[in-house]
């Protein structure tokens, strides 16, 4: 698969810092960009708009909600799903007119409640990879988020088992694992030695005591912080050698200052050093003696410990989602606590503390481990088999682009995207072909109409009418009024009677989209791609960039 125009989409953009799941997008668009013109869609500016600018990605700001209830599935889902289009109008269409402009062979996805951009894309019929990084709550209604993610995605990709298993088994090529790597730059770097005992004197560590860290990019009950202190002040008084490092953005206040008064209260509030989160948290690792992770939340994979290995350091974590599998794969399972188990998590932190021979060969068998399991040409392995599977359904989707039999209504799941152009007529759009609709159908059906550019509906190939169980079929589409003659001419069906002036229109667009005026249809023959409405200096930005030049401005 190369020279594909893809375009990712992220769920956040975070000011202050940058999370777990920001991290992967931006690292997998760093990878992809060597072969594709790529382009980041973030609902927002913040760091990751920065680093993705900075690496050379061409970015976009889109503001668009999520629906946090894919996450924790509850019996309103079903209903809030279906009602997105009329609940989010504004946005919707936005990331239809985006997705139109520049037109992607692919659309990626970033976590489960990223619902908007693969509802688009599904309507626009544009391939979608959906990436998830998060372990569903298991509730009765998580069958109807798992189900909804399947039917608007062309592939389901995980980045552990934990993260796929809400999915059950399923076709073994509608999904896949690709586990999170990393850049060897920054990680395995002998020269950061010097930092590691600049950042020690800092917090006032000697070179004869042990420094055990816990690190989390927002810190909240589930993280786990209680339990990690909680284990600290069972091992102090035994241990007056030790120190406990805490780094943190404290998401949850009042849960970080009970957590900050309990070491003060139990007497060794000076062995316990409090830092916020960096960016940079290559200094933070090596700092520590061993890294612990004591998350009560199923991690989607648990990037804190693989990163803890990249930088040679011993982890111990509890048996949370990914972390079961990122401590399995790297020879670690005696390092794996019971979830919740503090005395236990306690037992294996004394392990570490009283052999320091057994902290270097855990190091330095996990930044081996790490290597081999999670290394970048293991990532890049990966991926190609993603791409491969990708590139299967994209080809048979450019061989076959209109489905066989038309759906039926009453039948089609929703969210329904009912749009309306420049012209009166209504249309279904579900896999890419627009299916003409009545009013009535539509009131029936309950389902919100959004507006749209002429240019954007007239583009989609038309499909046959649609009609409900108990309603005649309606008669073949015969294009009764000229401007719908000019559509279906221009989705490339050839129906005959338009005026000949129609038909140059429609050849000179390319493809066929009609509505354009002269100057226009000069602008779509600049491009060779038939986008109707656009200046023609877009278009020739438009064909720059699929060029695959990273960083440049696309259409």
């Amino acid at each position: 698969m190369n020279g594909r125009r893809i375009m990712l989409f992220s769920h956040l953009c975070s000011r202050q810092h940058i999370t777990g799941a920001e991290k992967l997008l931006l690292f997998m668009a760093r990878e992809l960009k060597e072969r594709h013109d790529c382009i980041l869609v973030v609902p927002g500016e913040g760091v990751l708009s920065r680093e993705a600018r900075a690496a050379g990605i061409y970015t976009l700001v889109v503001p668009f909600p999520l629906v946090w209830e894919v996450y924790t599935p509850d019996a309103g889902l079903a209903g809030k799903l279906d009602g997105l289009p009329a609940r989010e109008p504004g946005a919707l269409v936005e990331l239809l007119r985006v997705l139109g402009q520049y037109r992607p062979d692919l659309v990626i996805s970033n976590t489960c409640v990223n619902v908007l951009p693969p509802v688009a894309a599904k309507a626009l019929g544009i391939p979608v990879l959906w990436m998830i990084t998060e372990k569903m709550t298991d509730t009765a209604f998580t069958p109807v988020s798992a189900e909804f993610i399947h039917r608007h995605a062309d592939l389901v990709a995980g980045i552990s088992e934990a993260t796929l298993a809400p999915f059950g088994a399923r076709e073994t090529d509608s999904q896949i694992v690709i586990y999170p790597s990393w850049h060897a730059e920054g990680a395995e770097n002998g020269g950061w030695d010097p930092l590691r005992e600049q950042r020690r004197a800092g917090f006032g560590i000697g070179g004869g005591q042990v420094l055990a860290g816990y690190i989390a990019s927002d810190i909240y009950p589930l993280k786990g912080l209680d339990h990690f202190i909680g284990a600290a002040l069972e091992l102090c008084p035994a241990y007056p050698h030790v120190h406990y490092l805490v780094a943190g953005k404290p998401t949850d206040p009042v849960f970080y200052r009970q957590c900050r008064d309990l070491t003060v209260q139990s007497g060794y509030g000076e062995r316990f050093h409090w830092t916020a989160f960096e960016k940079e948290v290559a200094p933070l690792y090596k700092a520590m003696d061993f890294v612990v992770v004591p998350s009560l939340t199923e991690e989607g994979f648990g990037m804190t410990a693989l990163e803890g290995m990249m930088f040679g350091k011993p982890v111990i974590a509890f048996d949370s989602g990914g972390l079961r599998e990122i401590l399995a794969y790297t020879g670690n399972a005696r390092f794996l606590v019971p979830r919740g188990d503090t005395r236990n998590l306690a037992a294996r932190m004394r392990e570490l503390i009283e052999d320091p021979l057994l902290r270097m060969q855990t190091g330095n068998a996990n930044l081996s481990a790490a290597r081999g399991a999670f290394g970048i040409e293991a990532y890049r392995s990966r991926q190609e088999q993603l791409l491969a599977r990708l590139e299967n359904r994209l080809a048979a989707r450019q061989n076959n682009p209109v489905p066989q039999a038309p759906p039926v209504l009453g039948n089609v799941p929703g969210p329904l995207v009912i749009a309306r152009g420049g012209q009166p007529g209504l249309y279904l759009l579900r896999d890419g072909i627009r299916y003409p609709v009545t009013e009535a159908q539509r009131q029936r059906l309950g389902a919100a109409v959004v507006q749209l550019p002429e240019a954007l509906v007239a583009s989609r190939p038309l499909g046959t009418g649609l009609s409900f169980p108990d309603e005649a079929p309606p008669p073949p589409w015969t294009g009764a009024k000229s401007a719908r003659r000019k559509g279906t001419r221009a989705a490339g069906k050839g129906r005959s009677g338009a005026k000949p002036a129609r038909r140059k229109s429609a050849r000179a667009a390319g493809k066929g989209r009609p509505g354009a005026k002269p100057v226009r249809r000069k602008g779509a023959r600049t491009a060779g791609k038939g986008r109707s409405g656009a200046k023609p200096a877009r278009r020739k930005s438009a064909r720059t960039a699929r060029k695959g030049r990273s960083g440049a401005k696309p259409a």
